[in-house]
């Protein structure tokens, strides 16, 4: 397991065998398990735009944006300021977490 700091929490990313993965979430590559600040990614689903993907979701729960019950424009505006923020960090511990686990 690697462990991020995301927005000063520690977050885990954890990549399973595809078998152990499937038994486990079989409809998806990865996930986020938020309540235990985790992510859980398919071995053969490890790449950036997944690990991006899962760290959105981090984001997401870090900043509280499911209580914050915003209109449309405001949506856009909050995911536009999250990617200006955070994009280049999100950007970075996708590719670590990939070269990690893809060595």
């Amino acid at each position: 397991m690697i462990k991020i700091d995301i927005l000063a929490k520690k977050w885990g990313i954890c990549v399973r065998s595809d078998k152990a993965f499937e038994r486990k979430f079989p409809e998806c590559h990865a996930i986020a398990i938020l309540d235990d600040r985790r992510i859980y990614i398919r071995k053969s689903s490890v790449n950036v735009e997944t690990v991006i993907h899962e760290l959105v979701h981090a984001y997401q729960y870090e900043l509280s944006f499911h209580e914050l019950q915003l209109d449309d424009d405001q949506v856009e505006e909050w995911y536009a300021e999250l990617f200006a923020k955070y994009g280049e960090t999100m950007l970075k511990h996708a590719k670590s977490v990939v070269s990690q686990f893809n060595t």
